[in-house]
């Protein structure tokens, strides 16, 4: 089964994901290998990698950065879901919002989740001062995702460019994001 290039891209960024509580060293060293691999040996992999789930049933990975099997950058919650900065993100404090129940239509979304991310959206505007943010649904992984996309200067959507961040960056913007007030 040949990959387009957008999944090969969701691949390399789920994989990426998946080492985000690994060493900077050994993450850079897995961030080369995929990128060193062709759309062959990467559907090998991928093949090699579905193979051993058949076997051994493995988590999705928003049900596992929901029950805290990988470590995310949380900015906010509700009772139906969490609110975490993009790994890869298409601008600064690009955020996903995963509902705490599969959901996989998105007219089963609940409304909260979208009352998370208006609420998300006007404090990344505030703080981050971000022009505007655009919200956008997504199907990823089997799941459907809000993004929250700040926009500073021109139109973003999601098949922007993304780019690598680092791991103090996050963790300054989530602290930024979680403070109760807004900063002097």
């Amino acid at each position: 089964m040949p990959l387009s290039k957008q999944q090969i891209s969701e691949i390399k960024n789920q994989i990426l994901g998946q080492t985000s509580h690994f060493p900077e060293e050994r993450k850079n060293q897995i961030k080369e290998q995929l990128e060193k691999m062709s759309e062959e040996e990467l559907e090998i992999f991928v093949q090699e990698q579905m193979n051993a789930q058949s076997k051994q049933p493995q988590k999705p990975v928003f049900r596992a950065v929901i029950d805290g099997d990988i470590p995310s950058k949380k900015v906010a919650e509700n009772k139906d879901a969490i609110a975490a900065l993009d790994i890869k993100p298409i601008s600064k404090g690009h955020t996903i919002i995963i509902p705490k129940k599969q959901v996989k239509n998105i007219k089963d979304l609940p409304d909260s989740t979208f009352l998370l991310a208006k609420e998300l959206s006007s404090k990344i505007c505030e703080i981050l001062k971000a022009k505007e943010t655009s919200i956008q649904t997504e199907s990823k992984f089997g799941e459907i995702i809000i993004n929250i996309i700040p926009i500073y200067d021109k139109p973003l959507d999601l098949s922007s460019p993304r780019q690598d961040s680092a791991e103090k960056d996050l963790d300054e913007l989530q602290k930024l994001l979680t403070q109760s007030e807004k900063p002097k």
